[in-house]
């Protein structure tokens, strides 16, 4: 949807849109598709891709070939546009872009509407920089790892998203829930903003969007025991120790003075999804699920919401891996089998993404075979690639297309029945808490643990696309 423009023009162009069939918006620092997350998209990172040529010339065929049917569309879609608007021309009622709680109830304590609004802005802002550094300290690693995979494909086309004329219209909470130790709470988010992507190198890309409206779904998480009175949002210093903020903070997140995880959930709401609202809804039953809960009663840094955060994780450096980044990446995650399935789906043409989004990652069935608690996830993703040649860029894909994905991570029961050392996942060891180096593979190089260790952490066992 974008801003109100002289009429003639906006319907025409609306008809045009209709008779085609054919809107792809993909676009903010949230969008793309959401669950984002998206995503978010959050989600995260957005743009926008427009469809192929030809268009105008059926247009116009089109309007003349069939007056009377083109002058009903046009009608139809004017009494559309007229009773959107109130009486002084304006968007009607701006709260109806916001989703209403059901039921209707107050933020949770240590959540408010600033607080939302402080962090949504501050995503545009890291966004557009291609720096988180200024978030790091709130955001979950999952909702991280989204985005600095997206900036680093961006990087390779040397694109810029610049957004302008942000504008948040309505903040409102949809749902909260309890979900292990954990709280969540689902925040509707309603804005406009002008955005444009910029590329020097490959400006068959650029793409511009003004008035872009939407809404999203922010999903925020914090433990039930959290230390009350913290906030991570307008202060730069450790809520444990005081010592101010490192602003090198990336994969691990820890206060350089006493070691804290920030964004644990222990101290303030972190920011764990972002989603589109076609992507949204309302929970996931597994939530309740008696059996899961009995089987990881034991690990108190267990939660749905957290485990999908490490699936989406997951699924991002992934993405990397098959663009290019460093094999040993999977040794941090995937067991040998799992590790080289992926390998085999690289060994094919290479590419980079334009634009790649992760819609949704979904917690759907969980089985225990093999003395193991196998999570099973569903995750879809939004992307298009293409292959640099000089300074022209071939496109694989045809126009941006949404993919479905599964994967499973696994974890051995008996390890189940002790509690989780909390550890930044892929990133730090599970067994003595010691940053991974980038060259990591078989054995931790501060204590000599394993890495991939099912009585340690979740390891990804399978992975399927299609």
């Amino acid at each position: 949807m974008k801003t109100i423009k002289p009429f003639i023009y906006r319907t025409v162009t609306l008809a045009a849109l209709f008779l085609f069939y054919a809107v792809d918006i993909w676009a903010r620092a949230g969008g793309g598709g959401g669950r984002s997350s998206s995503s978010s998209h959050s989600y995260g990172g957005g743009g926008s891709h427009g469809g192929g040529g030809g268009g105008g010339f059926f247009i116009l065929y089109f309007l003349f070939a069939h007056p009377v049917l083109s002058l009903i569309i046009i009608a139809i879609i004017a009494a559309i546009y007229f009773f959107g608007k109130n009486k002084t021309g304006n968007v009607a009622n701006r709260e109806s872009y916001v989703a209403p709680s059901t039921p209707a109830e107050a933020f949770p304590e240590g959540l408010n509407p600033q607080k939302v609004e402080t962090s949504f802005r501050n995503i545009q802002d890291a966004w557009q920089k291609k720096d988180l550094k200024d978030a790091r300290r709130w955001i979950s690693d999952g909702v991280y790892q989204r985005y600095t995979a997206q900036f680093a494909m961006m990087n390779k086309l040397s694109q810029v998203n610049k957004l302008s004329n942000i504008q948040v219209r309505g903040i409102r909470l949809a749902k909260t829930n309890i979900d292990g130790n954990y709280q969540t709470a689902d925040v509707a988010v309603s804005f406009s903003m002008d955005d444009s992507f910029v590329s020097d190198k490959y400006p068959q890309f650029n793409e511009s969007f003004q008035g872009d409206e939407d809404t999203e779904y922010w999903t925020f998480i914090k433990r039930t025991d959290a230390k009350a009175g913290k906030d991570l949002y307008s202060t730069n210093n450790c809520p444990n120790c005081g010592a101010p903020f490192d602003t090198k903070m990336g994969e691990i997140s820890r206060c350089v003075g006493c070691g804290t995880l920030t964004n644990s959930g222990e101290y303030d709401w972190v920011l764990s999804e972002i989603t589109q609202q076609d992507d949204y809804s309302a929970g996931n039953s597994l939530v309740k699920d008696t059996q899961l809960s009995d089987l990881t009663k034991n690990d108190n840094l267990f939660s749905v919401q957290r485990i999908e955060d490490v699936a989406s994780n997951v699924f991002m450096q992934i993405m990397e891996v098959l663009t290019g980044d460093s094999n040993k990446k999977l040794a941090r995650f995937a067991d040998k089998d799992t590790a080289d399935k992926i390998l085999q789906i690289k060994a094919g043409e290479t590419f980079i993404f334009d634009r790649l989004y992760l819609n949704d990652v979904s917690l759907i069935d969980y089985n225990t075979g093999n003395e193991r608690l196998n999570l099973m996830f569903s995750l879809t993703a939004t992307y298009q690639r293409v292959q640099p040649s000089g300074s022209t860029l071939r496109l694989l894909d045809a126009e941006m297309t949404t993919h479905s994905f599964s994967m499973v991570l696994s974890k051995n029961i008996k390890s189940l029945r002790t509690p989780e050392k909390e550890t930044v996942y892929s990133y730090e060891c599970a067994s003595c808490g010691a940053p991974y180096n980038d060259t990591t593979d078989d054995t931790c190089t501060y204590c000599g643990e394993p890495v991939i260790d099912l009585n340690k952490n979740w390891v990804l066992t399978d992975f399927q696309m299609g």
